[in-house]
């Protein structure tokens, strides 16, 4: 069927005419389910342009080789500085990969340039982020006819010839970007190749994804020259790219100070990945000592910082971004959504387990699923830079503390890592599975005391392994079986009373052993001590030991 939008000027001004209507506004006969998760997307692509609903190897706007693109901006305050910004409420997802049509195909003969190379990105204004809570626990009825389309732009990954609409709409993905892109798209590439798309994850990737397009977890494909069948994914750009986009493009630079590039030179990535070139800027300093790399990169430690700030503040100096940043970030790690991760040594393996979520409420673990999880949605698509220390320093006398010297802490290498699917579909889910069906039932807690008659309570969560990869711990220093008090303290020789917030309540009561009746105000069966999930310090072993 031909559209009355067969250029890219027309499907643009069309675009634009949306902007500042509100969805109930342009579906005013209301022919689109508002509870349709699709709702927003439907009312702009079936009312507005008038474009039925289809699943195409084409852009929606053929003639025009112009996709539609319809997705959510949230609101979000900065908890320190109150600053509000918009961010991407979601990733874009894009076309379906087929595992079969994609096999063998260049980057320029894929599916995803052919459909995706000039997108209409409409975005609409959704709600403010500290709102979902509410909204997702029914407290707050969220009226989808509000939403309000904010922005229309041109999303084009291609030179724009002869275009006749005013180019502040139009935003263009730099050379740079591009580049990162073909790299991310070839690596999708390579597994779909080599039949292995069941081990795909979005944390191989840096700015385009392959994200999971089944709910279900069930939901399986077929691939070509294997019988090994693969979950379902589709193409998109990750919400942080999305937001880098929307900062600098769309409304302005919203930055407090421009934000810094690690790759200078575009020619650079012609040679290399962006991994390896992030890791080569390390590799001159494998082996130095900290004092060395403090001396060397001129860094100023004051009295007070911790080991963790000074090794920022060296991570920030080989990648010569501004040292004095409260974290390390720059163009590429906001964009890829890269998290770094200092693993410190000790006696060569590393000394803590690797935390990586809090569970901000117990009552909302139980009630989500293992597909939709949050631990499953991070872990799937997150990438990691490991920064490995080797520090040879001993326990200091009378303390439990260890000494600081910086001549004997030594930088031993860096890696990218992201968490294979393999391990993730297999002990990780099972174990998330155990654990939170104990939560749902009725955690067990015994309460004991050490030869020091100091309270201990043990549960019956699953110890930390290298099989076991995943398990649960306190996330706080203070345990706490009680709900939230107030307690008498003194702090440099003043009273005053100190709000005790370190437990959250349990969906089931506790099953409590050898608790005595005189503590049963202290350790009730309603609350626990809030936990966090953490990975294995030896699993994270076996992901570094290549680089001792």
């Amino acid at each position: 069927m031909s559209s009355v939008y067969n250029t890219k000027e027309k499907v643009h001004k069309r675009a634009l005419e949306a902007v500042g209507k509100t969805l109930g506004e342009i579906d005013v006969k209301s022919t689109m389910n508002v509870k349709n998760k699709s709702y927003p997307g439907n009312v702009i692509e079936q009312v507005w342009f008038n474009h039925p609903a289809d699943n195409y190897a084409e852009p929606d706007f053929p003639e025009a080789g112009v996709e539609l693109k319809v997705t959510p901006i949230d609101k979000q305050t900065n908890k320190k500085s109150k600053a509000k910004k918009l961010i991407a409420g979601e990733r874009l997802v894009l076309n379906k990969i087929n595992y079969q049509n994609e096999y063998g195909k260049s980057f320029e003969q894929s599916s995803f340039w052919h459909k995706n190379k000039l997108i209409e990105l409409i975005q609409y204004y959704r709600r403010d982020v500290s709102h979902k809570k509410k909204i997702s626990s029914g407290e707050m009825i969220e009226d989808k006819t509000k939403f309000k389309v904010a922005y229309a732009n041109l999303l084009s990954m291609t030179e724009l010839k002869d275009f006749d609409l005013p180019k502040d709409t139009v935003i263009e993905i730099s050379e740079k970007d591009l580049e990162i892109i073909k790299q991310d798209w070839e690596k999708i590439s390579e597994y779909i190749n080599s039949g292995k798309a069941e081990q795909l994850s979005e944390g191989l990737t840096n700015y385009l994804g392959a994200c999971t397009k089944s709910s279900t977890g069930d939901d399986f494909t077929k691939q070509k020259h294997t019988n090994v069948r693969a979950k379902p994914r589709a193409y998109s750009f990750k919400s942080k790219f999305i937001n880098e986009l929307i900062n600098n493009h769309i409304i302005g630079q919203d930055h407090t100070e421009a934000i810094n590039s690690i790759v200078k030179d575009v020619s650079e990535l012609e040679k290399k990945t962006l991994e390896e070139i992030i890791v080569s800027r390390f590799t001159p300093y494998y082996g130095m000592k900290q004092s060395e790399l403090i001396q060397e990169l001129g860094i100023v430690v004051g009295k007070s910082q911790s080991q963790k700030n000074i090794n920022n503040m060296i991570i920030r100096g080989i990648l010569n971004l501004p040292t004095t940043a409260d974290e390390v970030t720059s163009e590429e790690i906001e964009k890829a959504d890269i998290s770094l991760k200092t693993v410190t040594l000790r006696k060569g393996k590393p000394k803590e387990h690797f935390k990586f979520m809090g569970i901000p409420s117990f009552l909302e673990l139980v009630n989500e699923s293992w597909e939709e999880s949050r631990v499953y949605d991070f872990l799937e698509r997150k990438k990691f830079l490991l920064l490995v220390f080797d520090d040879v320093n001993k326990m200091k006398r009378n303390s439990s503390s260890y000494e600081t010297n910086p001549e004997k802490i030594t930088f031993v290498g860096a890696k990218f890592w992201n968490v294979p699917i393999t391990d993730i579909d297999g002990p990780v889910k099972r174990v998330w599975k155990t654990e939170v069906e104990k939560i749902k039932n009725g955690v067990e807690l015994t309460f004991t005391k050490n030869k020091n008659n100091e309270v201990r309570i043990n549960n019956n969560f699953i110890k930390p392994s290298l099989e076991d990869i995943l398990h649960l711990r306190p996330d706080a220093q203070v345990a706490q079986y009680r709900s939230k008090y107030y307690k008498d303290v003194v702090e440099k020789g003043i009273s005053k009373k100190k709000l005790m917030n370190n437990s959250r309540k349990l969906p089931h009561p506790a099953n409590w052993g050898l608790r005595p009746e005189s503590e049963k105000e202290n350790f009730t069966d309603h609350y626990m001590t809030k936990q966090a999930w953490w990975l294995s310090k030896e699993y994270i072993y076996e992901q570094i030991k290549d680089l001792l």
